[in-house]
């Protein structure tokens, strides 16, 4: 390589925008390192470079080309940069900056390079006028022409690598799009196609892929898609962290976060494009504190996913406060140098929120595909559980009704043979006394195998295809017809009404009430069953005639008068095996009312209790 010239550099904020190229030299410069880092300034600033050119051989000197000094400046995304060199006896200006498009101005990188007229080997000033609206960390160098190559190839390495990783971040993306799409997924494609496009912004690709592009869009580019990479990275941590965390106070804060950056796009578009690029920062340096309450706050976290998360938030923090914050707070920073130089570095550019949102990506479907697994084998168990139920269902069945059938025969017999005997002995009244006794406990099991096999039936019951019509008045008074006492019935039915639901689960239902009516109500107090038709809410949408021949409902009161054994406890009526305390002498299983409402629910009928001092009533609705 060639020696490179000896650059001494110097800075001025002109705030009043007093000066130009011809008086500028009575200002009061500053000196810096290399990298100017002033942050946000509108005002011009001005950059001296005082060069003294390195000692070459004569021979070396008669080869060099004319204008064998290059000067070297960016970033790219600076609005305007005015490069003043004495030639010829005057100061003559070149601009560049990315609202000027200009292709001679380029390097071979995303840099502006000037090639100085003047190429003696005596000391030379350069002058500099820079105004951005932009964050400043601002690059300038006069070295040989033939360093060009060498010094534009680094940077160039780096602009490769970042959108090599941005770009295989993205592809890895969409494949986990395509195997697993979720929110996370969504949003970190859409953030890395932000990330992508920022870079290729940023680094000048738009402007020379496309250079009747409008110079105000070129420059405004990098900036909207700098606010949406802010607010799709913190959409991405909240979609991981959001179905851990129950604080209400973290959405509310996310919520603040995103309608900051909503702020910034109108700020931008209206005008103020300072105030949104340096509230945007904040907002970007910000955000993850929000997300670190989200954190802290969680429960039930997969492990992985709280450690990923925890160490992000530390190496953000390391490299946010060695670079940005130091470079927002400082007033006077020409020679601050920190550890990540700009916000476009590729530490800061989304590969490591890429690497980290692939992580969490991964622990989470891991975390799915267990859970799934999990509950995979849960219904394979129970699957088998159930195959083995069913098959005990059907043995206890099948015994039942052998029991049934078996125990019946004997109980018909002892029924038979205990008639016989009462006429033979009627005139004894002991022996009499110990046949009713004997009658009443065949009656009692004959009850109780009866109700056994009745709620087999209705656990097998499975809807017929055709139903058969069962008129109300019928099925009513063939219900009653047995008892001792038909006066006790106050039956009020409407001629018309019919059942389209099953006759035997009718039965079920209707006997049992009836049944338990007459047993514990009043024995001297009426029993009231009253059968009516009712529409449906929505009845109004039909015909009149519909309605009036195919009744939608069909409702069911049966009420008795309390008697001495009291009413059944609300809470309990239905369940199973349940009896009042006061109803123990009398035979019972507690079944009745139970298969009452599961006979009910096998043909989409609802049963209601209700009761007040004097009376008890179940009601039924029957759809038809």
């Amino acid at each position: 390589m060639v020696a490179d010239p000896l650059n001494e550099r110097s800075y001025f904020v002109d705030k009043n925008a007093a000066f130009d190229i011809h008086s500028i030299e009575q200002a009061e410069f500053k000196p810096f390192a290399k990298r100017l880092n002033i942050g946000y300034e509108l005002a011009p600033i001005w950059i001296r470079l005082r060069v003294t050119p390195g000692t070459q051989s004569a021979s070396a000197a008669d080869n060099l080309p004319s204008g064998h000094l290059v000067l070297r400046t960016g970033p790219h995304d600076v609005n305007q940069i005015d490069v003043y060199e004495f030639n010829n006896g005057e100061w003559r200006r070149r601009t560049a900056g990315d609202l000027y498009s200009d292709s001679e101005t380029w390097c071979a990188d995303d840099y502006y390079c000037f090639r100085l007229h003047d190429h003696s080997t005596q000391p030379k000033t350069l002058y500099l006028r820079i105004q951005t609206y932009n964050f400043l960390m601002f690059d300038s160098d006069v070295i040989a022409l033939e360093n060009i190559p060498v010094v534009s190839s680094n940077r160039m390495k780096r602009i490769a690598a970042s959108l090599t990783m941005a770009a295989f971040l993205l592809a890895i993306g969409f494949y986990l799009l395509s195997k697993h799409r979720s929110k996370l997924t969504v949003v970190y494609v859409i953030f890395q196609i932000s990330v992508l496009s920022y870079l290729l912004n940023i680094y000048g690709f738009p402007e020379r892929w496309f250079p009747h592009l409008s110079a105000s869009i070129i420059d405004a580019m990098p900036h909207l898609l700098f606010i949406l990479r802010t607010l799709l990275m913190a959409v991405a941590v909240y979609v991981v962290i959001r179905p851990y965390c129950d604080a209400p106070l973290y959405p509310k804060l996310m919520t603040v976060v995103v309608v900051g950056c909503i702020v910034n796009f109108i700020a931008f578009f209206a005008g103020f494009k300072v105030f949104a690029i340096q509230f945007n920062l904040i907002v970007f340096a910000v955000q993850p504190t929000v997300h670190l309450y989200g954190l802290l706050t969680s429960k039930g976290m997969v492990k992985n996913v709280r450690i990923l998360l925890y160490t992000g938030y530390l190496i953000y923090c390391v490299l946010l406060a060695g670079s940005i914050i130091p470079a927002m707070l400082v007033n006077e920073i020409g020679t601050f140098d920190g550890s990540v130089q700009n916000i476009t570095d590729w530490r800061l550019n989304g590969a490591i929120l890429g690497v980290f949102v692939i992580l969490l990506i991964k622990f989470e479907e891991d975390y799915r595909e267990k859970v799934s697994n999990e509950k995979l084998n849960q219904l394979q168990m129970d699957a088998l559980e159930a195959k083995s139920s069913a098959a005990l269902l059907a043995d206890r069945n099948t015994l039942i009704d052998l029991l049934t059938h078996d125990l019946k025969n004997p109980l018909g017999t002892i029924t038979f043979a205990s008639r016989a005997l009462r006429e033979q002995l009627r005139n004894d009244p002991s022996a009499t006394k110990r046949l009713t006794n004997i009658d009443l406990s065949v009656t009692r099991m004959n009850n109780l195998i009866e109700h056994v096999a009745v709620s087999t039936r209705v656990d097998r019951y499975s809807p017929p295809s055709n139903q058969l019509l069962s008129p109300a008045l019928e099925l009513i008074d063939e219900l009653i017809e047995n008892y001792d006492a038909p006066e006790r019935f106050d039956v009020k039915v409407d001629v018309k009404t019919i059942f389209k639901a099953d006759r035997d689960m009718l039965s079920v239902v209707f006997g049992n009430l009836i049944d338990n009516a007459y047993k514990y109500g009043h024995a001297a107090g009426k029993i009231s069953i009253e059968v009516t038709s009712a529409q449906p809410r929505d009845s109004s949408q039909r015909s009149e005639r519909t309605a009036e021949t195919q009744p939608e409902i069909v409702q069911v009161k049966i009420s008795n008068t309390i008697g001495t054994f009291g009413a059944p406890d609300r809470e309990r009526v239905f369940e199973r095996y349940y009896r009042p305390s006061s109803t123990m002498n009398i035979p019972g299983m507690g079944l009745g009312l139970s298969l009452v409402k599961a006979a009910a629910a096998k043909i989409g009928a609802t049963v209601h209790y209700s009761r007040d001092e004097e009376t008890v009533t179940f009601s039924v609705e029957v759809p038809n």
